[in-house]
């Protein structure tokens, strides 16, 4: 007769119970823990969420915690971590529009990924990414956003953030570049 070590694993969040042993130890097992078995979730519970950081913010989300609402935006808006891209071209007849639409697009990524605020220097590089830079007037044109956008700081160190309206067309941007995906 082989003798075999006993193992019991149970792991509620796979949704697993494992009896391992002699025919006669997981028969026993079985009744012993039947009440347990009855008692056990149809399907695995999801993952944990891990604990936020200390600091108040979300932590980033990776492409496979994204929400729902980013989900729909995958074609649109790449986030990975705090990474954020916008993946189609820009609309808009001139510079200034497409600066503020790619302002728009990038901070509802950062949302997506758990932060709220963007660096200047971010959107910066945003813009000159799509060919929509106008370095001396940059400033100005995000600034007068201010019904989608807030800016917080001084100089180098001016972060952007969306207003709730312009949460409401950074999505409706996005919906639109959506339908044409």
């Amino acid at each position: 007769m082989e003798n075999t070590a006993a193992k019991i694993r149970v792991s509620l969040r796979e949704g697993l119970l494992e009896i391992e042993g002699s025919e006669d130890f997981v028969s026993k097992q079985i009744e012993n823990l039947k009440d347990l078995i009855t008692k056990l979730p149809a399907a695995p519970l999801p993952p944990a969420t891990p604990a936020p950081p200390a600091n108040g913010q979300k932590p980033p989300a990776s492409a496979a915690t994204l929400s729902e609402d980013a989900a729909k935006y995958v074609n649109i808006i790449a986030v990975e971590g705090a990474a954020v891209k916008i993946l189609k071209d820009l609309p808009g007849s001139d510079k200034a529009k497409k600066t503020v639409n790619a302002a728009l697009l990038y901070l509802l990524g950062k949302n997506f990924s758990g932060t709220e605020e963007a660096p200047f220097k971010e959107l910066r590089k945003v813009c000159k990414d799509h060919g929509c830079l106008d370095e001396s007037n940059f400033a100005g044109t995000i600034k007068d956003q201010k019904e989608w956008l807030i800016v917080l700081g001084s100089g180098k160190s001016q972060t952007a953030k969306l207003t709730v309206p312009g949460k409401k067309a950074a999505i409706a941007l996005a919906d639109s570049l959506n339908v044409a995906a």
